[in-house]
């Protein structure tokens, strides 16, 4: 069917419709209405644009090489999907909100069993990644912070992900 261009602010009258073409254009107006009511009720999580095949490809790629990027960085293969990733995440975000982190939330926020995250603090600890002090406020509390060598290390960890 081939529509000529229409001119602006020009009406166009319907032409009669058969009973026939009048319950199918009924049917669709129908379908509309309801299509608008079911959008309406959508949160607008569920309003989120559902990615193509291609997108999800390329973000496992990115994934992907961003892990390899991750471990490279840290000289350590399995680093990127191990505890001590997570720590170095939890120790950053703490450190750009200017919130201490005590060894047992680093613990915590490791996602593991205590004794695995005691273990990764240590060794994070060994690799020159983060210090120890003492709480000023609490003597028996114990405050982790990474050193200015981690923090350029997840910068640019941080940036593989980009």
């Amino acid at each position: 069917m081939i529509s000529e261009p229409i001119e602006p602010n020009r009406t166009i009258t319907p032409a009669a419709a058969s009973v026939g073409q009048h319950e199918n254009r009924q049917a669709i107006a129908d379908r509309m209405e309801a299509l608008a009511i079911e959008l309406r009720s959508m949160s607008d999580q569920e309003m989120q644009i559902v990615p193509s095949e291609s997108t999800l490809l390329a973000l496992a790629g990115k994934i992907y090489s961003a892990r390899r990027k991750v471990d490279e960085i840290f000289g350590m293969p399995g680093f990127s999907v191990s505890p001590a990733w997570d720590i170095m995440l939890d120790l950053y975000k703490a450190k750009i909100a200017g919130r201490a982190i005590s060894v047992t939330s680093a613990s915590i926020g490791a996602a593991c069993p205590a004794t695995t995250a005691l273990r990764w603090l240590q060794a994070l600890e060994n690799m020159g990644l983060l210090q120890r002090e003492g709480d000023s406020r609490d003597r028996r509390r114990i405050e982790i912070t990474l050193t200015d060598a981690a923090t350029v290390k997840v910068l640019k960890a941080l940036e593989a992900h980009l």
